[in-house]
């Protein structure tokens, strides 16, 4: 569980990097006509593998609200994902995003690198106590 859980902090950071430049991805994704970004599949596979990993580690959510802030961000994030798998596999690659929808994206990454942040402090708490046990230390 300690490997699972150093590798989600490790994978946070990466994830809160992503989401706090996200208006400057879309910006530039905006330009490229074959670039990986154009195929929004790409970032919703990445996605959905972190909030995958997020639910691996259920037993370092320490209360039921943190749980179930993983449980709303994983289920948003994977229903994104199957739907796009489902729409990709019909009808081909996903569309890039129309322009009016980047502000509603970056708004949500927004929120989203909020909940990001608190996954890496509650995760290097727990990795603490458990590396740490407070007991008999004065």
């Amino acid at each position: 569980m300690k490997i699972l859980a150093l590798a989600l902090i490790a994978y946070t950071v990466v994830m809160l990097v992503i989401h706090l430049s996200s208006w400057k991805l879309l910006q530039k994704w905006a330009g490229a006509e074959d670039s990986w970004a154009r195929r929004a599949q790409v970032a919703l596979r990445v996605e959905a593998a972190y909030w995958l990993l997020a639910l691996a580690v259920w037993p370092v959510w320490p209360s039921a609200g943190w749980k179930a802030l993983v449980v709303g961000f994983a289920a948003i994030h994977l229903s994104a994902w199957a739907v796009g798998e489902l729409r990709s596999g019909r009808v081909g690659p996903l569309p890039a995003v129309p322009q009016k929808a980047h502000r509603f994206i970056v708004g949500f990454d927004l929120v989203e690198a909020a909940a990001l942040v608190a996954i890496v402090w509650i995760g290097v708490v727990q990795i603490l106590q458990v590396a740490l046990p407070m007991s008999g230390v004065k």
